[in-house]
């Protein structure tokens, strides 16, 4: 037996299934949109513009940057703020952050308040988590050694050199498991990181003034021109090509492990910045509007850069500066 079918029926029948069909594809794009967001780890050094960019990306939606409870702690697995951490803790901790399940904060602190001056404030796991660390010091070390000191045993080049093994290897296999991106901040114009090096404190002494300005402590018109010694100057500079050596060797490790790792460079970010971010979202596999980046913008970023382009306005003798390291750069 047949029956006749009301071509109007069957219009508005299909209609409704293309409809669905069209929902169902656009709430898995959102889904895998939001299982495509990466999670991303900055290692630095020092005086690199981290400290601003961590608090600009922690006001788009889409990032949540890990720090201690009241705004404080923005670099919360450095020992001044975590305390003696294991390494098998901070291995924890990372599993904690960056695994898929929804976050537990109770066991997340339950590991790191251990030890840390402060907990872990709750942050959004939706999109992509991320933080800034140093990677691996000799201050970081030191813990690790100091119960092998407390039994008067020599600790020598081979012991330091093992501990550091067994750290990277437990990192790079934290980061690959659970597919973490990491950035790598460089500063490529050496005299002037020298500089905001040599000039820490704003008299000539290692320091963070940039922190004292953003508090009120001291205000950016009070900072001083200072003399600069050569000789002692230079010092800086080769401390600031060994940290890039460090930085680059880092990277070739992490690579051949499998790890995605990308270069932030500091000039970009005060160059370039709307196509700086649009690098680093790409990166996170997010995109990110005009809009988007000037309100993130106008929520502040707490610092504001202490140091002019121009050495002139805070070096006396900055002529025999720039004849001498004017051209020491690290492009990256």
């Amino acid at each position: 037996m047949y029956y006749r079918c009301n071509s109007a029926y069957i219009h508005v029948i299909c209609s409704k299934l293309v409809c669905k069909l069209r929902k169902d594809v656009s709430a898995r794009s959102e889904v895998d949109s939001e299982r495509l967001m990466k999670n991303f780890i900055i290692f630095f050094h020092e005086k690199e513009g981290t400290s601003a960019l961590v608090r600009l990306l922690d006001n788009f939606h889409t990032v949540s940057i890990v720090h201690q409870t009241d705004k404080s702690g923005w670099e919360p697995f450095d020992r001044h703020n975590c305390g003696e951490l294991s390494a098998a803790s901070l291995e924890r901790c990372l599993d904690y952050i960056f695994d898929e399940s929804p976050l537990d904060l109770q066991g997340l602190n339950g590991v790191y308040s251990q030890t840390s001056t402060k907990p872990l404030d709750s942050f959004d796991k939706s999109g992509s988590v991320g933080f800034k660390m140093r990677f691996l010091t000799s201050e970081a070390m030191s813990p690790l050694l100091r119960p092998l000191a407390k039994r008067s045993y020599r600790v020598d080049q081979f012991v330091k050199d093992r501990l550091e093994q067994s750290f990277r290897q437990r990192m790079f296999s934290t980061l690959k498991r659970h597919d973490v991106v990491v950035f790598i901040a460089a500063r490529q114009d050496l005299l002037r990181w020298a500089l905001s090096k040599y000039h820490g404190d704003g008299s000539g002494n290692r320091g963070h003034m940039q922190f004292k300005i953003a508090s009120g402590e001291m205000s950016r018109d009070s900072v001083g021109k200072i003399e600069v010694d050569c000789e002692r100057f230079s010092d800086f500079i080769e401390e600031c090509r060994g940290e890039h050596a460090e930085k680059r060797a880092l990277a070739d490790a992490m690579t051949k492990q499998g790890i995605s790792v990308y270069p932030l460079r500091y000039e970009q970010f005060l160059s370039d910045q709307t196509g700086y971010l649009h690098d680093l979202f790409e990166k996170l596999g997010q995109s990110v509007t005009q809009e988007q980046i000037d309100a993130a913008r106008a929520a502040g970023m707490f610092f504001d850069k202490v140091h002019s382009d121009d050495i002139s306005e805070s070096v006396v003798n900055h002529e025999e500066v720039m004849g001498r390291f004017g051209d020491c750069f690290e492009a990256w």
